[in-house]
C-alpha cells in the first residue's frame, strides 16, 4: 500500500501522516507549484483541468490519496489520477463545507475505467480539528 497526499494548507498531510502510523508507511507528497490562493481558487472552478505535479509512481496496487476539497477540482490530483495505475484507490478528501459528495464523484468518475475498485472516506476539517479520526479498517 502507498499513501499519497497533497496540501495547501497542512490538512491533508497531517491526514496522511496519520493514516501512515497506523499502517507504518511512510507517505509520499505530491508537489506541484508555489501559486497563491487566488490563483489556486480561479483552477479550482475548472473541472478535470489538470496541472503537472511530481511525485514518486505507486509501487503497490493499492493506493490512499489525501487531499483537499476544493472548488470543482483540485488540479495536481486530477494529474496524478491521470498518470498512475493501481487495482485499489482509496479517496480520502478533508473538506470544510459544502459538496463533498459531488466532488467525490468527480474523482471516482475520473479513475471509473481504469481502476477495479474505488472507495471515498470524507473527513470533515472541523472534526479532524476536535480529534474526531474517519473510521479506516479493511483497507
Amino acid at each position: 500500500m502507498d499513501i499519497y497526499y497533497f496540501t495547501y494548507t497542512g490538512t491533508s498531510q497531517k491526514i496522511a501522516s496519520w493514516l501512515g502510523k497506523k499502517f507504518k508507511i511512510s507517505p509520499k507528497e505530491i508537489k506541484s507549484y508555489k501559486f497563491p490562493y487566488l490563483i489556486w481558487l480561479f483552477l479550482s472552478f475548472i473541472p478535470y483541468l489538470p496541472l503537472r505535479a511530481y511525485f514518486d509512481p505507486p509501487s503497490n496496487d493499492t493506493v490512499i490519496l489525501c487531499f483537499p476539497k476544493w472548488t470543482f477540482n483540485c488540479p495536481p490530483i486530477t494529474y496524478f489520477l491521470k498518470k498512475i495505475y493501481c487495482k485499489k484507490l482509496i479517496l480520502v478528501i478533508a473538506y470544510k463545507g459544502w459538496g463533498e459528495k459531488t466532488y467525490g464523484n468527480i474523482y471516482k468518475n475520473l479513475v471509473v475505467n481504469k481502476i477495479k475498485e474505488v472507495k471515498i472516506i470524507f473527513v470533515k476539517r472541523k472534526l479532524w480539528e476536535l480529534g474526531i479520526y474517519p473510521e479506516i479498517n479493511n483497507v
